[in-house]
């Protein structure tokens, strides 16, 4: 049976907008924000502080983190609970998802407000577009357009991609790469491990310095942009942060050995990179990490990661709560995109499968979003370029290619899937579906509600409709 794909959408919006309007009546919309709405029978809660006209921006920007946090509940070993505490107190887009599964693509997509196809920058090795894009006069990037608006940016940690001529972007800069602890300094995409006495891990130093920016008197409103790098490789941390993951304790992802048999050949490819050389045979990560014996370790020294990455936001946090700014300002938390532990028989980022693209999107914002709120149909990255605008009061720059989360309703999000894309294979999410399409012709279509683990691809490996969506057509 063929499918209509136009329709496909067409009837996957009107059925995601149809579920969503049924169940949110807990919230209306109003202009500048969503807010909470008591009930017939509740008292008013007391107002919230409200944020002033130009208020601070504080954006907590984390590489490699998945949807393992504590508040999505998608992993029973997880220990995030100061990103847990900043849930609490924000506005959660519990589906949100990068544009491209690579750090230096999703980060050009977000830090830019534009679409991987408009920016060039699709892959960690696009260098050249990605220097072409940094020189260009007339696309800007998020601290020049808060420059321009009046504000002080600073930076520390990995916010753009490396630095790669980034300095100039912002009035108060560290470079991360001045660590003594990065990527470079600890050889290979599978280091884990204690580190070493005395040595300081990089998020440290950037956190100490975030930290002393927090305790500085400042005169004007001002974007601070802060790059935490864990849990990206490699994971050589305190021991503290293993300690809270012992190894007996550690819960591996479920994986099904024949999970790639309905998946088009294209996307077997996608799944079975990359791979290393090891004695002149190729080997993909994954299995070289499941054939070591060393998974349950590989595991631990993610979650390890996750939870050195929160405490990090939890004193950066506590500093803010203590400052003279902290009644002023706004703080974003995301990631640049997601990490494979093994699901889908795929190892690290790089697919477009759920686990390498949800992400934690955490808005506080006092006055502007519901505390404790959550919106809960998918969202694309490419929107928070824009909604950062938005929560500065900067009318949004021509050149933005998404549209501020501020406001959102369930029909606007139906009408407006989130896309990402890997090499030339293109998924999109909408309401509860995620639809791949590869460039061979073969596809993905699953059920996430039904199916939360995509192992059953509804249109099957020949991309024939196996039964299930007569009703979308």
């Amino acid at each position: 049976m063929n499918i209509d794909r136009r329709k496909l959408l067409t009837a996957a919006a009107t059925a995601a907008a149809a579920a969503l309007v049924g169940c949110s009546n807990s919230a209306t919309v109003r202009t500048g924000g969503v807010v909470a709405e008591p009930g017939p029978d509740e008292k008013a809660p007391p107002p919230e502080p409200v944020l002033g006209d130009k208020p601070n921006i504080l954006l907590l920007c984390i590489d490699d983190l998945n949807d393992w946090v504590g508040y999505l509940g998608t992993h029973p070993g997880v220990h995030t609970p100061n990103i847990d505490r900043l849930r609490a107190q924000s506005y959660s887009f519990s589906r949100a998802y990068s544009s491209v599964p690579v750090c230096i693509a999703s980060r050009s997509s977000v830090l830019w407000g534009l679409r991987p196809e408009t920016t060039k920058v699709d892959d960690n090795d696009d260098t050249a577009a990605y220097v072409a894009l940094m020189k260009s006069k007339a696309l800007r990037p998020l601290p020049l357009i808060f420059s321009e608006s009046g504000y002080e940016t600073i930076s520390t940690g990995k916010v753009f991609h490396w630095e790669m001529g980034t300095r100039r972007f912002w009035d108060v800069y560290q470079p991360y790469k001045d660590s003594p602890f990065t990527f470079g300094d600890h050889g290979t995409l599978f280091d884990y491990g204690v580190m070493e006495p005395g040595e300081i891990h990089t998020d440290q130093i950037s956190t100490n310095f975030a930290i002393e920016q927090l305790n500085s008197p400042r005169r004007q409103p001002w974007f601070m942009a802060i790059g935490l790098y864990q849990p990206h490789v490699p994971w050589r941390l305190p021991q503290w942060a293993f300690d809270l993951h012992p190894l007996d304790k550690v819960v591996l992802p479920e994986v099904r050995a024949d999970d790639l048999d309905d998946i088009p050949a294209d996307g077997v490819t996608l799944a079975r990179r990359p791979v290393v050389n090891i004695n002149g045979a190729e080997i993909t990560q994954y299995d070289l990490v499941k054939d070591s014996g060393l998974w349950a370790e590989h595991v631990q020294a993610y979650l390890a990661a996750c939870s050195h990455t929160d405490a990090m936001v939890g004193q950066i946090l506590d500093a803010l709560d203590a400052s003279a700014y902290a009644d002023n300002t706004a703080v974003v938390l995301w990631s640049d995109h997601g990490f494979h532990l093994g699901e889908k028989l795929h190892w690290r980022k790089m697919a477009l499968w759920e686990r390498a693209n949800r992400v934690p999107l955490l808005i506080r914002a006092p006055g502007m979003v519901e505390a404790g709120g959550s919106f809960d149909q998918p969202v694309s990255l490419l929107d928070l370029a824009p909604t950062l605008t938005a929560i500065a009061g900067i009318p949004k720059p021509a050149q933005f290619e998404g549209a501020s989360l501020l406001g959102i309703t369930p029909e606007i999000a139906a009408s407006r899937p989130a896309e990402m894309r890997w090499g030339n294979a293109l998924s999109t999410r909408i309401g509860k579906w995620r639809w791949t399409r590869y460039p061979d012709g073969g596809e993905e279509l699953y059920d996430l509600e039904a199916d939360p683990n995509e192992y059953n691809n509804l249109l099957g490996k020949t991309g024939k409709h196996q039964g299930g969506l007569a009703t979308l057509k």
